[in-house]
């Protein structure tokens, strides 16, 4: 059974200060990292939340998705899958929970029939990069997550000049999904040692292939757009729609 960690960041948003007058584009998210139970799989899972999860009716707009590994180490450790929701804010993924204590015990209790999840955590998190296309309902995504920590003498007032660069090298080489930066909160791991991450998604293994390939070609080159930031390799993840936040 493949078996990996997935933990999200690290630190407190005390700290970050947004010196210009750029409007962000902010979400909350939640993830659940979770086992599979013996004798149960992942389609088990899909098939239930495309189901009796997805009747669920939110107050609130929610996106839901299942994640599941497909680049990543031995020695990672970790979780089966994880389950990752987003809503507009914080305030609005209290009331999602608020209502699904209240209206979603039966669904859950089906899912803890599934899995047995370890965590429940939030997160804070920033757009870097709007997709060029719209989600559809049920598609399915392709993210890669890399740990990430400041340079010396940068920090996150510079992320609007280098974003520019970035979008600018990612519109390009025609690259369709979106970039998202995550910072920790409710329920994150307190040991890490990183600043943030940011996830890049993508349309399929080509397109993450092909943004491989063109990473490759500018830093051989000279035209890879500075990086603000020391990262490491990627886990990359197949993210399964099953409702879109409307």
């Amino acid at each position: 059974m493949r078996k990996f960690l997935l933990i999200f960041a690290l630190s407190s948003l005390s700290f970050i200060g947004f010196a210009d007058d750029h409007e962000w584009t902010t979400y909350t998210g939640e993830v659940l990292q979770c086992n599979l139970k013996d004798g149960k799989s992942v389609e088990d899972v899909m098939d239930m939340v495309r189901t009796d999860w997805y009747e669920l009716d939110y107050p609130i707009p929610y996106d839901g998705w299942v994640t599941t590994p497909t680049l990543f180490a031995d020695n990672d450790g970790g979780y089966d899958l994880f389950w990752v929701g987003f809503t507009t804010d914080n305030a609005d993924m209290g009331t999602s929970l608020d209502w699904f204590f209240e209206n979603g015990t039966k669904v859950f209790s089906k899912w803890e029939n599934l899995v047995e999840c370890a965590s429940w955590s939030h997160w804070d998190i920033w757009e870097a990069r709007e997709p060029s296309s719209s989600l559809e309902e049920g598609d399915t995504n392709i993210w890669a997550f890399h740990s990430c920590s400041f340079k010396k003498r940068k920090g996150a007032s510079d992320f609007k000049d280098n974003d520019e660069e970035w979008n600018t090298f990612f519109d390009k080489i025609g690259h369709s999904g979106g970039a998202w930066r995550w910072w920790a909160a409710g329920g994150s791991d307190t040991s890490a040692t990183n600043d943030f991450y940011i996830n890049i998604s993508f349309s399929s293994m080509n397109e993450y292939g092909k943004y491989r390939d063109a990473r490759k070609q500018a830093m051989s080159d000279g035209s890879l757009p500075e990086q603000i930031t020391d990262c490491e390799a990627p886990r990359v993840y197949t993210a399964n729609n099953i409702k879109v936040m409307n």
